[in-house]
């Protein structure tokens, strides 16, 4: 990682930064969506609305792959964030980055995508929609492998998938 140019390592951490704000700002905005006007929408032909009804038929494979993708991002740009540090500023700036890694996900990657999709949810859901359906397809696999192993967790826990809580 010495020969990459810090420049390249930088413009590829805030392409991860997008990247989770992507999948958290989408992740809100697809789980608020009003279902009835979706469904109208979707009954229109509105193809945003008829892509965001579809994945959410599954929203076990819809959340695992948003999880998948956003954990991939941020770990990733934890990493990017360290080996950054070590050449800015050696072992003592890794505090630092990791700090600043935290505040700038939180921020910007967290709750602002997150704010933005709750108070516009069709306006972020339908072209997430159109990204998930082809990644769904490409990283379902993964996704099966993730959400099985969870399954078997909560069973070993006692608790059914089809469990709802009274709250």
């Amino acid at each position: 990682m010495d020969d990459i140019p810090l420049g390249v390592l930088f413009g590829a951490l805030i392409f991860l930064i997008i990247l989770s704000a992507f999948f958290s700002g989408s992740e809100t905005g697809l789980m608020t969506l009003n279902r009835y006007r979706l469904r109208h929408l979707a009954r229109t032909r509105h193809a945003g609305a008829r892509r965001a009804q579809k994945l959410l038929e599954r929203p076990d494979r819809l959340i695992g792959l948003i999880l998948l993708g956003n954990n991939f991002a941020n770990i990733l740009a934890s990493s990017l964030t360290t080996i950054i540090a070590l050449r800015l500023g050696g072992e003592t700036a890794i505090a630092i980055g990791a700090g600043l890694l935290t505040l700038v996900i939180l921020i910007f990657a967290e709750v602002t995508p997150k704010t933005l999709a709750a108070l516009h949810p069709e306006r972020v859901a339908f072209p997430a929609a159109i990204i998930y359906g082809p990644l769904l397809w490409v990283l379902n696999p993964l996704v099966w492998v993730v959400n099985t192993i969870a399954k078997a967790l909560l069973k070993s826990l006692g608790i059914r998938q089809d469990d709802s809580s009274s709250d």
